[in-house]
């Protein structure tokens, strides 16, 4: 009997043990998601369930264990929709640190381990670091109860996500329409926050999150509704949840909001463009008695003179803009920035005026990839 006693006693404790996992695993909703790694600096993401009161980041470099720093989230809890974020200071450069999540003071368990690197201050001192990022749009991932009645036109199987997460690279960059919103979500503030925190809680998407940094920018579809634009009335509230749910280093200007950025990796710049929040509506015409429609707009005046302003002062070899419209297809037949005329020769004539060289632009929008020189 005592042997039989001491082996449900075990069984017991096991049991306790695996249901504290669970439950702590239940209080993330989803992440940790890597945003933007500087030297010095670095942001991690994650959303938590309503139950949560406390959360906790705690990290350490990689070959000093025993010394850790800790960081508490001051913002409020306790909401429906709880993204939260660490934007860890005083970091050391080129250092692999690995980290670990408390909610409610108890540490989340995960099958990987939760790590990121710094970056290295290379410039005047050795070559430019070489490096790969990898890229993709439209990720429509499966709701039954908000899907069209008839089979879904996308979607169907997001292994994709986990080939991506299982993929090498240095960071992944979003390039619009990260998620579509249905109907119901875009008529209100609380259906926007529902499709983000659905998306985000996909289980293929996790390891993706993770493994690298994450830059987005946006497109229709994670904005507002197909082909949205400037007049879109919940735009405000779009441009918020956004930014609540992504990692970028900034957002827009002071004077004048937005999803627009840059970041620099080794020796390239990438501009990260905001193609909705000014963009007029496509129906406005191209042009008036055979001149281009100047009060078209695609960026807006502010957003052009940043970018403009950037790029001739960028010193990078490759100077990436990401747009979530296309920008070069003389083909388009769909959204491109070539039928907004004005904004279109001026970007150009730009580039060409100031020699600015090493240009690449990546947009998202279309389903399939193209090379275009």
């Amino acid at each position: 009997m005592k042997k039989v006693f001491v082996l449900l006693s075990i069984l017991f404790l096991t049991s306790v043990k695996f249901t504290d996992a669970q439950e702590q695993q239940q209080l993330l909703t989803s992440g940790p998601m890597l945003g933007f790694v500087e030297h010095r600096s670095a942001l991690i993401w994650c959303e938590v369930s309503q139950e949560v009161r406390h959360a906790t980041i705690r990290y350490w470099e990689f070959n000093n264990a025993d010394y850790f720093y800790e960081l508490d989230f001051n913002g409020p809890l306790g909401n429906p929709y709880n993204p939260i974020k660490f934007e860890l200071p005083k970091l050391k450069m080129d250092m692999k640190y690995f980290y670990e999540i408390l909610l409610n003071n108890k540490s989340v368990a995960f099958p990987y381990p939760l790590s990121f690197q710094t970056k290295k201050l290379w410039e005047y001192r050795t070559e430019a670091p070489d490096f790969s990022f990898l890229t993709g749009s439209c990720a429509y991932l499966n709701d039954a109860l908000y899907d069209r009645p008839t089979q879904p036109p996308y979607g169907q199987d997001p292994i994709i996500l986990k080939t991506m997460g299982s993929t090498p690279s240095d960071f992944m960059l979003w390039l619009g329409d990260n998620l579509y919103y249905r109907e119901a979500d875009y008529s209100s503030v609380a259906g926007m926050y529902y499709r983000n925190s659905f998306n985000r809680a996909v289980p293929e998407m996790q390891p993706l999150l993770t493994s690298r940094p994450q830059y987005a920018i946006w497109d229709d579809h994670d904005y507002g509704p197909n082909d949205s634009h400037a007049g879109f009335e919940l735009k405000e509230a779009s441009l918020k949840i956004f930014k609540d749910y992504w990692g970028n280093k900034s957002y827009g200007e002071p004077d004048n909001p937005g999803t627009y950025g840059k970041f620099q990796w080794s020796d390239c710049e990438f501009f990260l463009t905001d193609d909705r929040y000014y963009r007029s509506p496509d129906q406005w015409k191209d042009s008036i008695n055979g001149r281009p429609n100047c009060e078209k707009k695609f960026f807006g005046e502010k957003q052009m003179a940043w970018l403009k302003n950037n790029l001739i002062s960028s010193r990078g070899t490759f100077k990436f803009i990401v747009c979530g419209s296309q920008v070069l297809n003389p083909l388009n037949g769909y959204e491109c920035i070539a039928d907004f005329p004005c904004e279109y020769n001026e970007l150009m004539s730009f580039i060409i005026q100031y020699k600015i060289s090493g240009v690449v632009f990546i947009t998202g929008d279309r389903h399939f990839s193209e090379v275009i020189k």
